[in-house]
Order: C-alpha cells, then structure tokens, then sequence
C-alpha cells in the first residue's frame, strides 16, 4: 500500500548470495513520472508511462526498510523511489546507462503484479511467505492482512539472454480498485564479482581468476608487485570510499616509485568496463593507452580524478588514518581484454615507496 510500516522479524530468506553489491543513489525525482540517480558511476533513470506513477524518493540514504531479512543483501539504510501500482497497467522503463550481465530488484510494501518484457528471466533471491515469483517474468505481492504488519517484500535477480542496458515492466494492483493506490519501494542494485587472487608468481606478477577467466597483472620492473592477499585476508577495502565496500577480500600491492612504472593488466577476456579498488593511494595513476576514459566511482576527500585517465592519491597527514583510497570505473573507446597504466609516487624520492592495494572487479 501506500506507506511502509514496520515489519515483523519474522522473515525467510530463501536464498542468498555472498557476492557484493551496489545500489544506486537516487538523486531527484524529476517528475510524477521519473526519478534520477547514478549506479557505479553511470546515470540511471526509471520513467513511469503515465502522470503520477513515480511517488516518494528518499535520496540521502534515508530509506531504513530494506534490512528486514526479506531482502537479499540487506541494507540498514538506503535510497529508494516509490512506485504507483494502480488498477491498471502502468508500464515503467529502468534506463541503466550501460550493459550488464543481470540486475538486482529490492521490491518493499509489494501488493502489485509486476510483469517483466517477455525477454526478461526474473528469480527470486528471497522474501518473505507472501512474496511470490513466477517464472519466467512475474512478481507478485499481496497486501497486508490482519497479523501482517505490511504488504509483500522481497529481492529478485533478472536476467537476459544478452548483456541488457534497459528493462521493462508492468506494475498493477492486486486489490479493490476503490481503495488507494500501492505504493512500492523500489531499489536496483548491480552485482561486482572480484578477483580471487591465487599467487604472487613473482616480484612483478601476480596471478588469480575472475569470473571464470585468469587475471594477471605485471609490473615492468623488478619489486614492483608486493604482497599478495589471499583467501579474503585483506580487510581495508570495508570502508564506504570503496563501492562495493568489501569486509573481506584478495588484494595484490603494487609499489609506486619515483619513476613511472608501467603495469599490464591482462583480465583474460574482452571486457566494456572494470572496476578497480585503489587503497592507500599516493601516488598517480596515469591510464595512458588512447580512448581510456577513468570515471570516480567513489572516493575520500583526497581521492581525485584528474582529466579523463588520471588518478591521484595524497600521502596520509596527521589526523589521517591512511593514504587516498577509492573506485574507479574504467573504459575504453572498445571493448578491451588488457588495460595498461603508470604508477608514480608523489612524494619525496628519499622516502620508502608507495605500497598500493588493489583490487580489481566486473
């Protein structure tokens, strides 16, 4: 229905996924008919077909009803837009700004039908007993009853059979067409799956996998490839510079010296984009093939993106707890299977070198 009230504790999860996820931040609701946001450094837009389909969007992280157990991951705070499920069909289109492989739906306060485009596959990651998935492109929730404290709420994964930049759906009531409108509490999410680094092959190499494929990356010099973090040792990519923060994870440290040095990442496939987690950062990163273009994903205060293909990291100072850190998406003119850039560090040539972590994600 129209308002989201709280929820009992009582929720099953039905399944669950470990891999990390990003959500957008919603930014404006342009219209009755569309809200605004960016997910991963790309602008996202749902546009509803008709006036007043797009209610309420709670930017700011103000949204704290996606962390019931109901959804899969949950999120003790969140942004959120509002959609109208009225008697009719109401058909909204979800604008991603780039292809992917699958996107998460977080669906609160469901008393709707929705009914993805034919060439959609929708499956149900979790929710509670009255949140229903049919395949291959239906959802459905109920409105509350007597001893339920609020209407349907769960998580859905939809997929295609190819890499997809918009998607389609029908939202419609399930109830009497003289009582109010349902409101329903959107949120969209992207899933990054990251390296899982395997060895350090040596003092320029290290190797893992992603996705399936082998990842490597090579210094140019002797001693420019330093620790390497396996089987999730490297807990510093938790913080909220990183999207998605990571609490655990593999890491490989690369060492920036007074010289440029050039490091080759080879990802083992053609790739439209990757994201790199760069930590405890001061030094430059210059990104110096042609038609690479570098976008902040997010970052601390001295976390820069300098141009199109250049990253800056400030050495800590007092107060500070560490060096710059942050995520980068990057891209390039075409699809791409390695990616090549500098690293130089931006201090004092008498001081030690810069150690920077790196994590490297799709």
């Amino acid at each position: 229905m129209s308002q989201i009230v709280r929820r009992a504790e009582t929720m099953a999860t039905v399944t669950t996924t470990t891999d990390p996820h990003a959500f957008v931040d919603w930014t404006s609701r342009e219209s009755d008919r569309m809200a605004i946001g960016t997910l991963l450094g790309r602008t996202v837009t749902i546009t509803g077909q008709s006036e007043n389909s797009v209610g309420e969007v709670n930017t700011n992280r103000e949204h704290t009803d996606f962390h019931w157990p109901a959804f899969t991951p949950s999120l003790s705070t969140s942004d959120s837009v509002g959609l109208i499920g009225k008697t009719a069909d109401t058909e909204f289109t979800i604008e991603l700004g780039t292809k992917v492989r699958e996107v998460v739906l977080h669906l609160g306060s469901l008393a709707s039908t929705l009914t993805l485009a034919p060439d959609a596959t929708v499956t149900r990651v979790s929710g509670d007993d009255r949140f229903e998935v049919f395949p291959p492109n239906v959802v459905r929730g109920w409105e509350n009853t007597p001893g339920q404290p609020t209407d349907s709420n769960g998580t859905v994964l939809v997929t295609k059979s190819e890499p997809f930049s918009a998607l389609t759906f029908k939202l419609k009531k399930n109830y009497a067409a003289e009582l109010p409108d349902d409101g329903v509490y959107l949120q969209i999410g992207r899933i990054v799956r990251f390296a899982d680094w395997t060895s350090r092959e040596s003092n320029k190499k290290a190797v893992g996998t992603l996705l399936g494929r082998t990842v490597k990356i090579t210094g140019q010099f002797a001693n420019s490839v330093g620790e390497v973090n396996i089987n999730g040792q490297h807990t510093d990519f938790h913080w909220p510079a990183f999207t998605p923060s990571l609490s655990t994870s593999d890491s490989v440290e690369l060492i920036g010296k007074t010289a440029d040095t050039e490091f080759t990442i080879d990802l083992g496939t053609e790739v439209r984009e990757v994201f790199l987690h760069l930590g405890s950062l001061a030094s430059t990163v210059t990104f110096f093939e042609p038609g690479t273009t570098v976008t902040e994903v997010s970052g601390d205060e001295h976390f820069e993106v300098r141009q199109l293909n250049v990253v800056q990291g400030q050495e800590n100072t007092a107060g500070r707890p560490t060096d710059s850190n942050g995520t980068v998406r990057v891209t390039k003119s075409e699809p791409f299977r390695e990616l090549k850039f500098k690293l130089k560090k931006r201090y004092a040539a008498e001081l030690p070198d810069d150690g920077v972590y790196l994590q490297i994600g799709r």
